[in-house]
């Protein structure tokens, strides 16, 4: 048998022996769809969140990121995490409300002042444990939360008082007309890229919209006020997988998502307390005003809104159980709700 032969038999052996290891190459592909775009805040959170899962398993298991529609329409991604068309979904579940009602508790307004008060909640005071185990009934997953960063009035008026809002027109959906309506003005419908041209006509005198878009959307051209404290500091969003999928996985891997969710919401955290700074400085520098509201004022704006809170209480079990972790939480502070 001539050199050649011999060596092509060797490798064989080695091969079949399991004695010459195959390059590393990742084993398992999820596909998780994002409900915002690549360069929004939650995008790029995603993306972090997709690289920590590839490091903490060496590439084993890796997050491909897809964009709002381009596998399934932003409305039916729940329903396509839920049956395992997608892997996971980032993004908020409010689009699903009628589905996951326990998703409104959270965005209950004034129901934390901070980012910090918010993960003590979330993480330390049973919300997220209770929130999960909510959607676990629909075979989904919940990894974690991402700050979206603070969320409330942006108005072409003052608002000190509760009667400054009375009888405003104020572009808001879902959970935010509610809260609108309850505060005594009057919930406008409109899509979100629609809202920048319906401010500078006058159909609206205000939104119930993310502050950094003062900057970003160059919403100063056509608002003067951001008003404090914002409706939700901050607002929160999710990150979920389907249930079977991460049991698919093994428990290291399991272990990676989880870790890898937890870091990449501390650090969407931490990233909205920058996005409020550099709201605050947009402001100042185009001239829009903050309206602050006075504790005492403030007592009005939360009587208002307390029959929200008994109505999502009254949605299911776990909303009731959402419901109470926040009022034990203002309590603690000497608030009520």
């Amino acid at each position: 048998m001539g050199k050649k032969s011999l060596a092509a038999l060797a490798l064989v052996i080695l091969l079949a022996g399991g004695l010459l290891a195959a390059p590393a190459s990742a084993e398992t592909v999820l596909r998780f769809q994002c409900a915002y775009p690549e360069n929004a805040n939650v995008g790029q959170t995603t993306l972090f969140f997709a690289s920590e899962v590839a490091r903490l398993t060496g590439n084993q298991v890796q997050v491909k990121v897809f964009w709002p529609d381009q596998l399934t329409k932003t409305g039916e991604a729940f329903d396509a995490v839920r049956q395992g068309m997608l892997d996971g979904y980032s993004g908020s579940l409010l689009y699903f409300a009628g589905k996951v009602p326990e998703v409104n508790v959270q965005w209950l307004p004034f129901n934390w002042a901070n980012g910090a008060e918010a993960l003590e909640v979330i993480n330390k005071q049973g919300f997220g444990q209770v929130f999960g185990e909510a959607v676990a009934k629909h075979g989904v997953t919940y990894l974690g939360s991402l700050s979206v960063a603070s969320m409330g009035l942006l108005t072409k008026f003052p608002v000190t008082k509760i009667e400054d809002i009375q009888g405003k027109k104020i572009r808001a959906v879902g959970m935010e007309a509610n809260i609108m309506k309850a505060l005594g003005a009057s919930a406008v419908a409109i899509s979100g890229a629609e809202q920048y041209m319906a401010l500078q006509r006058g159909t609206v005198d205000g939104t119930d919209f993310p502050w950094y878009t003062i900057g970003q959307y160059k919403f100063y051209e056509v608002l003067d006020h951001i008003v404090q404290p914002a409706l939700h500091t901050p607002g929160v969003v999710e990150i979920i997988i389907n249930s079977k999928t991460l049991n698919g996985l093994s428990p290291e891997h399991q272990k990676a998502l989880r870790q890898a969710a937890m870091s990449a919401e501390q650090k969407s955290f931490a990233d909205s307390d920058a996005l409020d700074k550099h709201a605050v400085e947009d402001a100042a520098k185009h001239n829009v005003k903050i309206s602050v509201i006075p504790d005492a004022e403030m007592v009005k704006f939360r009587a208002a809104c307390k029959p929200l809170w008994e109505s999502e209480a009254k949605k299911s079990p776990f909303s009731a159980k959402l419901v109470q972790i926040l009022k034990d939480h203002l309590k603690k502070k000497g608030l009520d709700n």
